[in-house]
């Protein structure tokens, strides 16, 4: 056989088959195996089986990618690394919903990009989208990694030898291949007879459930599917993406490059200088709303902010090597950067004036959290061009992005939003951007999960005190003691799967506990909680 255009009388050399191994197999199964035990029956809770399994998973690849003599890069264990961190955030606290997603997003991320730079090290020197092809193809990886891993496991070795004295050898490998038919048909049988359940019942005392049977079954391949993926990834894949890298050198000289970014310098100067008076002044302009010049001109600044990063990056991709190093460029940088400081002052101006109006929510933190991220991000990227190595942005951004995350997870965001939120019901705060008293909500702090029970739990009395809320409709925005009451007993007094263990969640049993018991019957249905439109 041939290559595609080599000449017919020079012999191909045969591609090398793969090696056949089993313990990638064996690992990503005891893994899976491990998620299963650690979550099965706990109804989709996470918590102290979080953290324990992705701590067990950095153990596990880090000590077999040693074993295969292999020393793992920084980089992939410093993304490994982080996931149990992130695990430990839902085993401390209750992110708020939000929050949430953007944790276990990042704890994707931090898996997935670690396990397919654990054998490569130059993450930290790749650029965006060498970044972005490594964390698309570790998703990738999850799609057809067990499928290789099945596939480079040497079955052949698994067949008896015809010798008489391997005759124990072999029952147990037909037993071990018995296992997992009678798991899938027996109860596919008991549940199609009730008589054949009873007798099966009977004959072995176990509970056949079917739906419970192919839940974990279904929950066991699921499991499967991720740690193979992620273990082909670690432990056996030939290079971290599966695309092409980007080119290392541009091919625009600072003509071209220039024009743009003198362009984009003077639009912003023009922006920010329009924007000097009123950071001088702190207060909402004449005839502006909350709505226009706040929370809407907040998400453009942040966009604008975010999209200058990219093309400063960018433009420092297309330049040649010979442009990157002129005064000149450097100076254009400095010119669209100077000015963006103004803007990121005036977006954390609206920020404060927002906050002021209507004390904090999940939303508003979580801007503050991204306008941290995006100026260090910014700060780091002008040392970067300046010092002409840009090329390393991406890594050190990301890095910033994960600390960033972790630390407005360890503020507690939830009781934090409680907090200030029933201290400005208490204390009647008002100021030039409220001039009348903010009432505390229960229904928006119920939302924010169980990090904040135990500051409603102690403030029950400001929550259930149903006065109108002023510079509202004068419609109520509270609920009945009874109803709250009732409502976060029936919740939070319960025991939690210790599989499943969060200090958020064990504070707010405490507090559950300690409140009085509902004179009512604990089976009516509490009362409608009415929940305002979030501005």
């Amino acid at each position: 056989m041939t290559l595609p255009g080599a000449p017919a009388d020079v012999p191909q050399a045969p591609s090398p088959a793969a090696p056949k191994v089993a313990w990638p197999l064996l690992t990503a199964a005891g893994l899976a195996l491990a998620a299963l035990l650690l979550t099965e029956g706990t109804g989709g809770a996470f918590g102290l089986n979080l953290a324990v399994w992705t701590a067990l998973y950095l153990g596990v690849v880090t000590w077999r990618a040693r074993r295969e003599g292999t020393p793992p890069s920084r980089e992939g264990l410093t993304l490994l690394a982080l996931a149990p961190v992130f695990g430990v955030t839902f085993t401390l606290w209750a992110p708020t919903p939000d929050l949430g997603f953007l944790n276990a997003l990042a704890l994707t991320l931090c898996l997935g990009l670690g396990s397919a730079a654990l054998r490569f090290p130059g993450l930290a020197r790749a650029g965006v989208l060498d970044g972005l092809g490594a964390a698309l193809s570790s998703g990738i990886h999850v799609i057809y990694g067990l499928a290789v891993l099945l596939d480079r496991f040497p079955w052949a070795h698994l067949k008896p030898a015809p010798a008489a004295p391997r005759t124990w050898g072999r029952v147990g490998v037909g037993a071990l291949l018995t296992v997992p038919l009678l798991a899938v048909f027996a109860p596919l049988l008991a549940g199609a007879d009730a008589s054949f359940a009873r007798a099966l019942d009977a004959l072995l005392h176990l509970d056949v459930n079917l739906d419970r049977s192919i839940s974990t079954l279904g929950h066991l391949i699921g499991w499967l599917i991720l740690t193979g993926g992620l273990v082909y990834g670690a432990l056996l894949a030939a290079r971290p993406s599966l695309l092409p890298p980007a080119p290392r050198e541009g091919r625009l000289g600072l003509i071209e490059t220039g024009v743009p970014l003198g362009a984009l310098a003077l639009l912003f100067t023009a922006f920010a200088a329009r924007q000097l008076p009123l950071l001088l002044g702190g207060a909402l302009p004449d005839g502006q709303t909350y709505a226009a010049f706040i929370r809407e001109g907040f998400g453009q600044l942040m966009t604008v902010a975010l999209l200058t990063a990219a093309v400063l990056r960018v433009a420092y991709a297309l330049s040649t090597p010979e442009s990157r190093r002129r005064p000149a460029f450097r100076a254009l940088n400095a010119a669209v950067l100077l000015p963006l400081t103004v803007i990121l002052a005036s977006a954390a101006q609206r920020w404060v004036l927002y906050t002021q109006a209507y004390g904090l929510s999940e939303t508003r933190l979580l801007g503050a959290a991204f306008l941290a991220w995006v100026t260090l991000t910014l700060a780091w990227l002008a040392v970067t061009l300046w010092r002409d190595r840009a090329s390393r942005f991406a890594y050190p951004a990301l890095l910033l992005g994960l600390g960033t995350l972790l630390v407005t997870t360890a503020l507690n965001p939830a009781g934090l939003i409680a907090r200030v939120n029933i201290t400005r019901d208490l204390s009647g705060v008002t100021n030039a951007q409220r001039t009348e008293p903010q009432r505390a909500n229960a229904g928006e702090l119920l939302q924010l999960g169980a990090g904040a029970v135990p500051a409603m739990a102690a403030h029950l009395d400001v929550l259930t005190d149903c006065a109108a809320n002023p510079g509202a409709s004068g419609v109520p925005e509270c609920i009945g003691a009874s109803s709250l009451t009732r409502y976060l007993r029936d919740r939070y007094a319960g025991a939690r799967d210790p599989r499943a263990w969060t200090l958020a969640h064990a504070r707010a049993r405490q507090a559950a506990l300690r409140l009085p018991v509902p004179t009512g019957p604990v089976t009516d249905p509490p009362e409608e909680i009415s929940v305002p439109r979030r501005r």
